[in-house]
């Protein structure tokens, strides 16, 4: 037993604190509710003193001891409910930090969601009924053994007190657990996964419409029918003790207006109520499907401001919000055009570090071979256009293949594969870019020549090891590069193209990554200026 128990490790400072969060919340919600319970209990305990019609003796037995014993059932089949409904919140905040802690949280974040919802309906549906029930058993025995002498109009004074105060109780413990509830979620939503965090299944939606016609309700109608229902029967009662006859239902005017006041009143208040939830609603309605569309991708999406309110004050704080998102897709699209759109997502979401690191990547380095005698002959916009022709032929398939088009120099071109996005296939990659440059280039001779323009040869490096990737510069002005001898060795090669009659040369390096995609022929060794030693290169030899 001891053994055993020295085995079972003491929960830490932390953990302890996890647990804590539970049961701060079970507690507190047991506090809202014997709070709303005691509120309602005294005021219509002052209701049933002075507002309804009950003889010393009955006020004084049923409010001292069958309003106490006929509690006792609901207070304590209530606070059972209330364990129950928080038990998933409490077993995810027990088993936090640990690893079962993750399945718990989904269940836990509808709980916690649901939980305002919940208790409405344990008060209207539970609560309410348990006690009505107990105050009529009680209030039965009583009048067998002790005299009371409840009339059945008394009764349903009862049940009409029972009633209101009860959908007033519904109201309050609904609002409260809402706010009680509220700092405990951040903490369940960190461990939902992402992709069910905003979808969280068997969650039960009430709109802000219901919400909005059950709390008028309640404020103008119930208290309206209670206090015509009473005022008659009060009415009713005097005319009896008077000895003057009953009044007949419908006929008689006095009867007939307070009617006419109940159902119209209320009828009129559950439409005003009806039409300012409708427009509540409807506002919050177009401000979600408004956010929804941005989600989509709508990014210029804009509500159109129509009220004074704080609806108002939202609408233009969206707009200014999508006038923002608007202006950065708009930056983010020109600074893509400038830089690699992988580097532009990264700058974007982590902005710019002055950093650099030690990669291991592939470089393709491309040039148009006897560029110089060609741009001679040709006016200089027809230079410019010439090299944006080109250059849109060749990039995509480069870019296809997850390449990073570093700088364009004139008329060449620097691809890096495997920075800034990491790729273990970078090699692979990039064999594949220069086949791919290799088609896209004769699809464009094809359409040069068509045109009566002179089609274009090219060289292409391509070289794998470690180098330097990062951003470099001033403060003001930086451009994200890769130094090293990698790229000069890429270079060299890419320069040695011509001399052995062939487009696309590999390094040794690069040939050892990709031997099994592409095929090459060994070339002799070769000095390159900045190596001691000849290097060997392979021509990829055409697959058609």
């Amino acid at each position: 037993m001891t053994e055993a128990l020295a085995a079972t490790p003491e929960k830490t400072a932390g953990e302890r604190a996890w647990g804590e969060l539970g049961r701060l919340l079970h507690r507190r919600l047991i506090l809202i509710y014997l709070t709303a319970a005691l509120a309602a209990t005294g005021i219509g305990a002052l209701f049933f003193l002075f507002g309804l019609d009950f003889s010393v003796y009955q006020k004084q037995l049923v409010l001292g001891l069958l309003a106490p014993l006929a509690s006792l059932p609901q207070v304590v089949v209530d606070i059972l409910v209330i364990g129950r409904h928080v038990a998933p919140i409490r077993a995810f905040f027990a088993a936090l930090p640990g690893p079962s802690a993750k399945a718990l949280a989904t269940p836990a974040l509808a709980r916690a969601l649901n939980l305002p919802l919940y208790t409405a309906a344990r008060v209207l549906f539970l609560h309410a009924p348990i006690l009505a029930v107990s105050l009529t058993v009680a209030c039965s025995l009583a009048n067998a053994w002790l005299g009371l002498g409840l009339a059945p109009w008394q009764f349903a004074l009862v049940y009409a007190t029972v009633g209101v105060f009860a959908s007033g109780h519904a109201i309050y413990e609904y609002l409260a657990v809402k706010s009680a509830v509220k700092p405990v979620l951040p903490h369940i939503r960190a461990h939902v996964d992402e992709a069910s965090r905003d979808a969280v299944p068997k969650v039960l939606p009430l709109k802000m419409r219901s919400q909005l016609l059950f709390v008028f309700a309640f404020v103008a109608c119930v208290p309206l029918a209670a206090l015509g229902y009473t005022v008659l029967l009060k009415l009713d009662r005097l005319l009896v003790k008077a000895q003057m006859f009953e009044f007949a239902w419908i006929e008689d005017p006095l009867e007939v207006w307070v009617l006419l006041l109940v159902i119209g009143g209320s009828s009129l208040a559950f439409f005003l109520a009806t039409m300012l939830s409708r427009d509540i609603a409807s506002s919050a309605e177009d401000l979600v499907e408004a956010m929804r569309r941005v989600e989509r991708g709508e990014v210029s999406a804009e509500l159109v401001v129509a009220s004074t309110d704080e609806f108002a004050e939202a609408y233009r704080g969206f707009n200014r919000m999508t006038r923002g998102l608007v202006e950065r897709e708009r930056l983010r699209d020109a600074f893509g055009r400038y830089v690699a759109p992988e580097l532009a997502e990264q700058v974007m979401k982590h902005g710019v570090s002055m950093g650099g690191s030690l990669v291991r990547a592939t470089v393709i380095f491309a040039d148009i071979r006897g560029f110089t005698s060609l741009s001679e002959a040709m006016p200089p916009v027809e230079v410019v256009s010439l090299l944006n022709r080109y250059f849109a032929a060749v990039s995509p398939p480069i870019r296809a293949e997850g390449g990073f088009i570093n700088k364009f120099g004139g008329d060449s071109l620097l691809a890096v594969f495997g920075a800034p996005v990491p790729a273990p296939d970078h090699a692979e990659c990039a064999a594949r870019a220069a086949l791919g440059v290799r088609a896209a280039l004769a699809r464009f001779n094809e359409g040069e020549v068509a045109e009566g323009r002179a089609a274009l040869r090219i060289g292409i490096g391509l070289h794998t090891g470690e180098m330097v990737a990062g951003s470099v510069g001033s403060p003001d002005r930086m451009e994200y590069t890769v130094i090293g001898d990698v790229v000069n060795v890429a270079a060299r090669i890419q320069g040695l193209t011509k001399e052995l009659g062939t487009d696309i040369l590999l390094s040794e390096a690069a040939h050892e990554r990709v031997k099994d995609i592409v095929t090459a022929r060994p070339m002799p060794p070769v000095a390159v200026r900045g190596k001691a030693e000849p290097i060997v290169v392979y021509a990829v030899v055409d697959p058609a």
